[in-house]
């Protein structure tokens, strides 16, 4: 019995041991967790484990961030009760403002509805206002008890720094060819560059200046109404013209030369290459071939175009690209109307796809054309690269589809060539460049072949000769009107760069524009942000309808029953442990 007795007391001895290491065990466990905790709080430390590191913002978007010396207020006007897809849309903005929040303690931000809580008098007023900050609004259709209502919502975010705002649209326009879900995991995208962009703007002590060219044909201000109203907030433009000037301002960095038509001589060209050899840019928007769509409607037989010759192609060989003789023709394309009857004392007409009407598009990673819709051209020419004499990189932004093909000057245009199917075989010469970007330190044209005449100009001026230029970025486009947008000279009112009123559609014209034009004063590599992309992994539906109940007991029931199994094992192996 003693020694029953002794046993007995040792076992309780041990058990209350072992129930005590426990005990600390767990004291300490719950100790270091809360170590942990206390240093990760005044520690900013984060693994970005997704594929495509989603939660890691652009080392350019990080640098601007630690830079800040003053508050950035970002309000926000995504507030509410939205469907899942706008609330995938705010909660990814709360995300994006948290990163740059621990970045930087100058970002502050809040979310709030403009619309909440006032009277319709106030509502209406309210949505004037905004309207008025070239804030707009977004209609969305809800669903609520079986009846569907309309709401008006702001998916707008308004970055404020001082008395300055810029208002930034979160939700991208749609995109032909794309699901909701799709542009709005682009608008999600897209959201890093659109609110750094707007920071980076806002901080500008003084405005960039742009030139646009005029004198020589080009487009006019009132063609180009829409690019000026977009940049006029951030640049300072300028309409200069070459042939009066002996040399480019030193304020203008980027100059514009929009469809050109008349002959450029020897002093405007030199005064544009000493430009481009002090470091400036230049985006040459250049038809290769003289067309008018008025004038192929009112010739009865064919039309044969003439080329539109400005003097700069021994300009385009030195820097690097050429742009050829031809036309190109693409199956994929947007249409025209043409009358194909009456209808009572009217036309009838008819879209028909047209061919010279090619939807650009691009394969390049490059942050211009990253995650924009196709680009509506028309009579665009082939645009080839040549070897040059220094290192230029040369990057293709846009080209024609694999459908494409060419036809070489002289050509004869008419529309009988809408009158029958097109042979596909025919369109054999895919992926047609007609835009390219130069990058780098150009040779000047002029380079053994200064005249006398033009050394003593620079000589007065007190300027000299460059004949190998600083780095710079010029962009060639075979199509001449790409910032021009439609003019309704009746109700002064214009369209869009891009919109196509045949078929009431917007293209990707002027988000290239407007990209292509924020490369070029592009220091901080913000636009870098454009080229994130955060992969939609959409559920397979039908699937889901046909596996649901398997899924609903794999993702409900299974683990309840492996958690109740697990504690049944436990509970027996701790009956006969002590049994024992």
């Amino acid at each position: 019995m003693v020694e029953k007795s002794k046993e007995l007391k040792e076992k309780e001895q041990k058990i209350l041991s072992n129930k005590t290491q426990s005990i600390y065990a767990l004291a300490l466990l719950i100790g270091f967790c809360i170590v942990i905790n206390i240093i990760f709080s005044f520690v900013n430390f984060k693994i970005d484990l997704t594929e495509e590191k989603r939660f890691t913002l652009t080392p350019s978007t990080v640098q601007m961030l630690n830079g800040l010396k003053d508050n950035i207020y970002v309000e926000v006007l995504l507030e509410g009760q939205f469907p899942a897809g706008f609330k995938r849309l705010q909660e990814s903005t709360k995300d994006l403002l948290d990163q740059f929040r621990s970045e930087s303690p100058y970002i502050q931000y809040r979310f709030f509805d403009p619309l909440a809580l006032v009277t319709v008098a106030e509502k209406n007023n309210r949505i004037k206002d905004l309207a008025e900050d070239g804030i707009k609004p977004t209609n969305l259709r809800v669903m609520e008890e079986n009846e569907s209502t309309e709401k008006i919502i702001y998916p707008v975010a308004v970055v404020k720094f001082g008395s300055k705002s810029i208002p930034v649209n979160l939700l991208e326009n749609s995109i032909a060819g794309f699901s909701d879900e799709e542009v709005l995991n682009q608008s999600i995208n897209l959201l890093e560059y659109k609110i750094a962009d707007a920071i980076n703007k806002i901080l500008r002590v003084q405005k960039p200046t742009i030139a646009i060219t005029k004198g020589h044909g080009e487009s006019k201000p009132i063609e180009t109404q829409d690019l000026i109203n977009t940049l006029s907030p951030f640049y300072n433009l300028k309409w200069i013209s070459l042939d009066s000037m002996y040399t480019v301002p030193d304020d203008i960095k980027l100059i514009i030369m929009p469809n050109p038509s008349v002959k450029f001589d020897e002093k405007a060209k030199f005064v544009l290459d000493q430009f481009v050899m002090k470091g400036g840019d230049v985006m040459f928007l250049i038809n290769r071939l003289k067309i008018d769509m008025d004038s192929l409607r009112n010739v009865r037989a064919e039309y044969v175009p003439i080329e539109n010759d400005v003097n700069l192609e021994d300009m385009f060989f030195k820097y690097g690209v050429r742009i050829q003789p031809n036309l190109i023709l693409d199956l994929e394309c947007s249409k025209i109307p043409l009358v194909v009857g009456k209808l009572g004392t009217g036309a009838q007409t008819e879209l028909f796809k047209w061919y010279y009407a090619p939807l650009l598009s691009s394969n390049s990673i490059n942050p211009i054309v990253k995650n924009i819709d196709r680009v509506n051209a028309y009579w665009t020419s082939t645009v080839d690269t040549i070897k040059t004499k220094t290192d230029i990189k040369k990057t293709v932004l846009l080209s024609s589809s694999q459908y494409s093909r060419v036809q070489f000057a002289p050509v004869r245009i008419n529309f009988e060539i809408l009158r029958y199917d097109p042979d596909p075989s025919k369109f054999n010469k895919p992926n047609q460049p007609v835009a390219v970007l130069l990058e780098g330190k150009f040779p000047s044209l002029y380079e053994n072949r200064v005249s006398p005449d033009m050394l003593k100009t620079l000589t007065d001026i007190k300027a000299e000769y460059k004949s190998s230029g600083d780095e710079a970025k010029i962009l060639v486009v075979s199509y001449g009107k790409l910032i021009n947008n439609l003019y309704n000279p009746t109700q002064s009112d214009y369209m869009p760069m891009g919109y196509n009123t045949f078929e009431k559609q917007l293209y990707g014209n002027k988000d290239f524009v407007i990209n292509a034009i924020e490369y070029m004063f592009d220091e901080k590599g913000i636009l870098a942000a454009r080229a994130k992309e955060v992969k939609l992994r959409l559920l397979d539906t039908v699937k889901i309808k046909n596996e649901r109940s398997f899924w609903q007991f794999i993702n409900v029931l299974l683990p309840i029953s492996l958690l109740g199994l697990g504690a049944l094992f436990f509970n027996i192996l701790r009956k006969r442990k002590f049994a024992s």
